[in-house]
């Protein structure tokens, strides 16, 4: 398995953003995370870190080897929660964070979010899933009222419904599946995937060098936004290998030519087989 990790400040005088990754290679384990802080600069940023601290301890206490992977997401969030949130606050000046949290054993994936951090899931370069972000946009997108490729650009956009910190109860979705050998997950903050398009980062997950491609998808996002552009964090995982594009053209150019090699091979052997 492979993993990497990128964040850029973007537009803004401050990064917000944080992300995370956790990995015992020899027992094909990881914790991925990535949380975008909300409620002014210092106060964001610190919420942010605060879900990044969490995840790190849960991680520490059960050895990256949790009996329920799912609880164990669960408690990230609900710790984190438990230490933002404030009901003596006045509104608006609650601190809070989105997350969006992945968990990868030897077989199995398990995910849960709140807010518009967005998980993918891949299986090599075709899009199996995200998240549904909890905004009033993707209200709108579910509703049919827009498209998928409006939301980046909505004016209703930056509406959350939900985030740690900021509303009590709060909602957590939760998903899983089994894992392939194609298998692969990105997690972003929404700085990232208001600027790339599913197929873009398609593309640079199936390329060698992970952690150079992570990064300069990062710096694109951020380029993208330009000078009031946001904060962007990124986190991917994937199973093993690369995509090759040509390597199934070549496989079908070859396949004619071994068939050929081997039918020669057997009417030779026919031919010359030694007869009592």
């Amino acid at each position: 398995m492979e993993t990497a990790v990128a964040q850029e400040i973007g537009g803004r005088r401050e990064q917000q953003d944080a992300a995370g990754v956790w990995a015992c290679p020899g027992a094909r384990c990881a914790l991925l995370v990535v949380a975008d802080g909300m409620g002014g600069h210092a106060d964001g940023a610190q919420a942010a870190r605060m879900a990044i601290a969490t995840a790190e301890r849960l991680w520490n206490e059960c050895d990256g080897r949790p009996e329920d992977p799912a609880a164990l997401l669960e408690r990230l969030f609900r710790e984190t929660q438990a230490a933002l949130y404030n009901p003596g606050a006045a509104a608006g000046d609650q601190p809070g964070t989105t997350l969006v949290a992945l968990y990868v054993g030897p077989e199995r994936a398990w995910w849960a979010h709140c807010g518009d951090s967005r998980l993918y899931h891949f299986e090599g370069g075709r899009l199996v899933t995200r998240t549904r972000d909890h905004t009033r946009v993707q209200a709108l997108l579910d509703a049919g009222e827009i498209r998928e490729e409006d939301m980046a650009t909505h004016p209703e956009q930056n509406q959350l419904l939900q985030a740690l910190g900021v509303v009590d109860p709060v909602r957590v979705d939760h998903g899983e599946t089994p894992l392939t050998p194609d298998s692969r997950f990105l997690l972003c903050s929404d700085g990232y995937w208001e600027q790339l398009s599913p197929e873009e980062s398609a593309r640079w997950m199936g390329q060698p060098g992970f952690q150079a491609a992570c990064t300069k998808a990062a710096a694109l996002a951020a380029q993208r936004g330009g000078g009031h552009g946001d904060n962007v964090a990124i986190a991917a995982w994937r199973a093993q290998g690369v995509d090759t594009p040509d390597r199934h053209h070549l496989l079908a150019a070859i396949r004619p030519t071994l068939l050929g090699a081997l039918l020669l091979l057997a009417v030779l052997a026919i031919l010359f087989w030694p007869l009592d």
